[in-house]
């Protein structure tokens, strides 16, 4: 489906906390792999969660650009209130999410673009292989993907991504708390969306910094965080509209 007088827009949106060194690598690869993309309005919001490593320098010298946007929170406030403030202040037809550590590689954000310019999806999601993790977060995903299957009925590879666009008329920031955004393809999904894609892609090694992935957290509080924004999720906490 190609948008013909009515360009649809596109926010990519990438909270930061301390990646100056990646940052400086991420924002011209982003900008090499969508630039091209007439067909759409693009912005880029960029949401600098407490750092304090210098890192909003580097994205404050492409603000001159219009298509450039800038959050910034005072204090760490983590990924899904980050995420919940996005969705509060812009309203866009579609918005994609990756992260700052370089990990994703950012050339399948054109792939993404042309996806949605062919086929309009709902969810798009990255299918992470070889995943650059330690193993027992690996293993807790493949658990987690076979508890999720099982409980939506819905069969995909993958049910979350650190790269992943999502058409946002199925994503509102209501009651979004703890860690709500690793489970936003499921707030789309019991939203309506049902016209989901997924494509497998490389992960790469983290380059520079340190990962805020906590084994110990994960081991211990992973699966009840999830089963209390499943309960959450039923009871409609999430519904649009």
């Amino acid at each position: 489906m190609k948008f013909k007088n009515n360009k649809k827009s596109v926010d990519i949106v990438i909270p930061f906390y301390n990646e100056f060194k990646n940052l400086k690598i991420l924002i011209p690869q982003i900008i090499k792999s969508t630039s091209n993309f007439r067909q759409f309005k693009i912005r880029y919001i960029f949401i600098n969660d407490g750092s304090t490593d210098g890192g909003e320098k580097i994205v404050q010298k492409y603000l001159k650009s219009k298509k450039f946007n800038l959050i910034s929170n005072k204090k760490k406030l983590g990924q899904t209130l980050s995420y919940k403030k996005y969705l509060e202040l812009f309203k866009g037809d579609f918005f994609v999410r990756i992260d700052s550590d370089n990990q994703d590689n950012p050339i399948h954000l054109k792939r993404i673009l042309n996806l949605l310019l062919k086929n309009n999806y709902d969810v798009i999601l990255a299918d992470r292989l070889l995943r650059k993790h330690p193993m027992m977060i690996i293993i807790l995903t493949y658990i987690y993907n076979l508890i999720t299957k099982f409980l939506i009925k819905v069969d995909l590879p993958t049910y979350s991504s650190s790269l992943v666009s999502y058409k946002r008329k199925f994503i509102k920031p209501n009651n979004l708390k703890y860690n709500d955004h690793r489970y936003l393809p499921l707030i789309a999904i019991f939203n309506g969306a049902k016209k989901i894609h997924t494509f497998s892609v490389i992960h790469r090694k983290r380059r520079y910094g340190q990962s805020n992935y906590s084994i110990i957290k994960k081991i211990f509080l992973g699966f009840p965080e999830f089963f209390y924004f499943f309960i959450r999720l039923k009871l409609g906490k999430f519904k649009r509209s």
